[in-house]
């Protein structure tokens, strides 16, 4: 007799695309646990207009994770990485070791946060994406290799920091390849790190599924139009 398919145990509320979502689906699909993923526009949209105290968790936008077990509700993606982290043998012993870690995961934060301008609050016009391409996007990725030279991320021992680094870098070049020379030329160790975290089977199966669903799209709306705008114009220079 076949075996079943466990029941899954979390709950992932996040819009359909990958983004800021991948960087807890990206844990469960390394580990090849299930899952179970809510990405329906309407039903997101419902909960994120609650009021704060009718909310599981009070929040403003997902990734929201529900633990099925207990029934206990998490937002904000760096609280959700770190408690799943735990569940999923991703989070390192020594409490030094897991700040450094979440230090890595909040670097991430913040490379997400600048390029998709504070959330798409503003778009990018040529002079400051010119510098955030040529200044600020390079000293983000010298400052990942280093992390990575310094041991923090890349040992033997794969931690939620090494798929986060995954998700930010693997995400990005995948939906927007033009940025994959960048990551090249400052950061190659993490260009090898990415390539060797996105052969582990279940990860690559669960990006190739993620492709097929969502194409190339990155991080959506005027934003992301922003964002290939000014990659087009790179392109032409």
């Amino acid at each position: 007799m076949a075996s079943k398919t466990p029941r899954p145990r979390f709950q992932l509320y996040y819009w359909p695309l990958p983004f800021r979502g991948c960087f807890v689906s990206y844990l469960f699909a390394y580990r090849g646990v299930p899952l179970l993923e809510e990405n329906g526009y309407e039903e997101i949209e419902r909960l994120r207009s609650l009021p704060p105290g009718e909310q599981d968790v009070p929040f403003v936008g997902p990734p929201v994770l529900r633990d099925l077990d207990t029934g206990r509700t998490l937002s904000q993606m760096p609280a959700i990485v770190l408690y799943v982290s735990s569940e999923l043998d991703l989070l390192p012993e020594a409490p030094f070791e897991i700040a450094m870690c979440m230090k890595v995961l909040m670097d991430c934060n913040d490379v997400l946060m600048e390029i998709c301008r504070y959330n798409g609050s503003i778009m990018w016009e040529r002079r400051e994406w010119t510098d955030f391409r040529s200044r600020r996007l390079p000293r983000w990725l010298r400052i990942f290799e280093a992390s990575l030279n310094r041991g923090t991320i890349g040992r033997d021992s794969v931690s939620f920091a090494d798929i986060g680094t995954f998700a930010l870098f693997g995400n990005m070049i995948r939906c927007l390849p033009e940025l994959e020379p960048d990551l090249l030329a400052e950061a190659p160790g993490i260009h090898a790190l990415c390539r060797r975290l996105g052969a582990e089977p279940s990860l690559a199966a669960h990006v190739a599924d993620e492709a097929e669903k969502y194409g190339a799209l990155y991080c959506g709306g005027q934003i992301e139009a922003s964002i290939r705008e000014m990659l087009a114009m790179d392109e032409r220079q």
